[in-house]
């Protein structure tokens, strides 16, 4: 598999990272409003808090987990997409593998951090930090480098690991800058920043709807492959 790489799909390809970034977000309040009746709050583009009541929910914890197991979805629905010999689609599990951020969630708890190390450390709050660390780490690499593995198989250049470590690292480089700095200093500003449905902050829907656009428009572009 051969992706023809322009600027055309670079943009799509950040924006599909957005808007499931986003729907990762939106993971989280869902769950949160089925445990507490409560969806919580969202601020800021990579932040998110449960309302009050949810906060000491002995089942809060479920709200947590729910972005990662969407996140893991998609990447796993690319996985299986992939190994299938039905090449029609290895464009579309590419961009749902790489999209949805497998090596940012290695590097984090790598860092000793993520929602999948909170929810252990919750769960398991009497064993060591450390170990709970450690356990976490081992989690999300079995659950997230089988599939950028799978898309690193399946690409056809010569230097491919370059193009799999680029796709891993850049998204990360480029949203830390433009979402959380940014955008995220347009949100205090105050600009659109009532909450509204699942407690999302109007800025962040209508970010989300301009990104959606950009991948409904440059869609066969961002999809398209070469055998």
């Amino acid at each position: 598999m051969q992706i023809n790489i322009t600027f055309r799909y670079c943009l799509a390809f950040m924006a599909f990272v957005f808007v499931f970034g986003q729907l990762h977000e939106v993971a989280h309040l869902t769950a949160a409003f089925v445990v507490c009746g409560y969806p919580g709050s969202q601020a800021d583009f990579n932040l998110w808090t449960l309302c009050g009541d949810c906060q000491v929910n002995p089942n809060g914890y479920i709200a947590t987990i729910f972005g990662p197991v969407f996140s893991y979805l998609m990447m796993w629905t690319g996985y299986f997409l992939l190994r299938s010999w039905n090449k029609k689609y290895w464009g579309v599990a590419f961009v749902l593998i790489l999209g949805n951020l497998p090596f940012a969630r290695i590097f984090t708890a790598g860092m000793g951090g993520g929602d999948e190390t909170t929810v252990l450390k919750t769960l398991f709050s009497a064993e060591p930090v450390w170990l709970i660390k450690i356990i976490g780490f081992l989690i999300v690499a079995g659950l997230a480098f089988p599939p950028i593995f799978m898309a690193y198989k399946r690409l056809h250049y010569k230097r491919k690991l370059l193009l799999i470590i680029t796709f891993c690292v850049a998204p990360m480089l480029i949203m830390m800058p433009y979402e959380f700095i940014l955008l995220g200093k347009v949100l205090k500003s105050g600009f659109m920043a009532d909450q509204h449905f699942l407690g999302i902050a109007d800025f962040i829907y209508l970010h989300t709807l301009l990104m959606a656009m950009i991948v409904l428009i440059f869609r066969k572009t961002l999809f398209a492959f070469s055998k």
